[in-house]
């Protein structure tokens, strides 16, 4: 009858299974995504061959099969703690964090001292915003292993931004003992024990934090932490005189997830953007306002790019950058006559620049102003405004509008 399936030996199914095991330990994801299918229709209730699919489908990006193949090997056979993981690793992607805790609640019945549950349990608590059942995750994992070093970077993360600079300090200096190059834990350090040697923060703390929290970035900075800067630094461009309505060519440094982009739509007829972290500018790429993204550091994009922009735009961005003389020269010298360069800092009364205790440099507006005229750009218009709530407390800053002086020369 048409549409009957054919009867099959074991040793063809063997042979069947054998191709599609040795396909997915290779890489060839659809070949063994179709043999593992065409298995199905003669072993339709066979566990190993859905959690085989599952797994394969997962690693497709395709998250909903997998789920669907998960869930089915579960109610197929007995419960199996690896189907359960990647069950719990499918809903977290998915964004349901709370079926995802159910599942890894599940294993740890069975499991109780499996490290990498108790890791990825605390992680959904981390990214559900329940930072003390996290921390209390992160302790749990340190039990059944003391050196397990995402823990401890989970937990000096968790301290700091809950303002427990002891317990901070105690965590991140952990981290440099088990792993004396992490420039990213190095740093967080000197921030909160308020060294002035640090000039900048290091790219891999900056790649590392953003990327990890991409995914989630815009919700807690808009809505938890009231963060409005571009919109802010947008309508004060258009309270300054002195400027065209219009850009040509613009660029964004340190592009985020796009929402100076979305800001600016209108003041720049085509924009580009810059970002070091390839999950930010995923991000960016759907808000659908750049011509084109870059994927770089800001300060190799300026010095090898051929292109030339005359408007330039950074907010929340020097905060991690530190000393700004080379920024201001760099952007300087692919500037068009008459460019405009606007971007927002955290404020301080005196001084140059400080490293603060959350990581982010603070600039007092005589240092601001004393390398821009440096550099050959000119003062447009200055504004204080707060820029983000940090514990319910707003953040002071000032909006920046400076101006290409066309009678300035090179900079060598």
């Amino acid at each position: 009858m048409p549409g009957t399936t054919q009867a099959i030996t074991q040793e063809e199914v063997n042979l069947l299974f054998t191709q599609a095991c040795c396909a997915q330990s290779e890489g060839r994801l659809t070949e063994a995504r179709d043999r593992y299918l065409l298995l199905l229709r003669y072993l339709p209730n066979a566990t190993p061959v859905h959690y085989n699919i599952g797994l394969v489908y997962f690693a497709l990006g395709s998250f909903t099969e997998a789920l669907d193949e998960f869930s089915l090997a579960l109610t197929l056979g007995p419960e199996d703690t690896d189907v359960l993981f990647n069950l719990a690793l499918c809903q977290s992607q998915m964004g349901d964090r709370l079926a995802a805790i159910v599942s890894y609640q599940r294993i740890l019945e069975i499991t109780p001292d499996s490290v990498d549950c108790l890791y990825n349990l605390a992680g959904c608590y981390r990214d559900s915003h329940e930072y003390e059942r996290a921390a209390l995750g992160y302790l749990r994992v340190l039990e059944v292993n003391p050196e397990y070093l995402p823990a401890i970077n989970n937990l000096a993360y968790l301290c700091h931004r809950q303002g427990d600079t002891d317990q901070a300090l105690i965590w991140y200096r952990r981290v440099l003992t088990l792993r004396p190059e992490d420039d990213a834990a190095r740093f967080m350090l000197a921030s909160l024990v308020g060294t002035s040697a640090i000039a900048q923060a290091p790219e891999s703390y900056i790649r590392g934090f953003f990327d990890a929290y991409a995914e989630d970035f815009e919700f807690s900075l808009v809505t938890e932490l009231g963060y409005d800067n571009p919109r802010k630094l947008y309508e004060f461009l258009g309270r300054c005189p002195g400027h065209k309505t219009v850009y040509e060519h613009g660029l964004d440094l340190g592009c985020g997830t796009g929402l100076s982009g979305t800001a600016f739509i209108k003041a720049v007829m085509v924009l580009d953007g810059v970002d070091l972290s390839a999950n930010m500018l995923a991000q960016a790429a759907q808000k659908g306002c750049y011509s084109q993204l870059y994927l770089d550091t800001i300060r190799h994009y300026l010095r090898t790019t051929s292109e030339t922009y005359d408007f330039f735009l950074a907010t929340d961005v020097l905060i991690y950058i530190g000393d700004l003389y080379d920024l201001f020269k760099d952007t300087a010298a692919i500037a068009r006559p008459q460019a405009l360069f606007c971007f927002s800092t955290e404020h301080m009364e005196t001084g140059s620049y400080q490293l603060r205790p959350t990581g982010r440099f603070a600039y007092s507006r005589a240092y601001v102003q004393e390398v821009a005229a440096t550099t050959g750009w000119v003062l447009l218009a200055l504004e204080n405004s707060d820029l983000r709530k940090e514990r319910e407390v707003w953040i002071a800053g000032d909006l920046w509008v400076l101006r290409r002086d066309s009678c300035s020369v090179s900079i060598e």
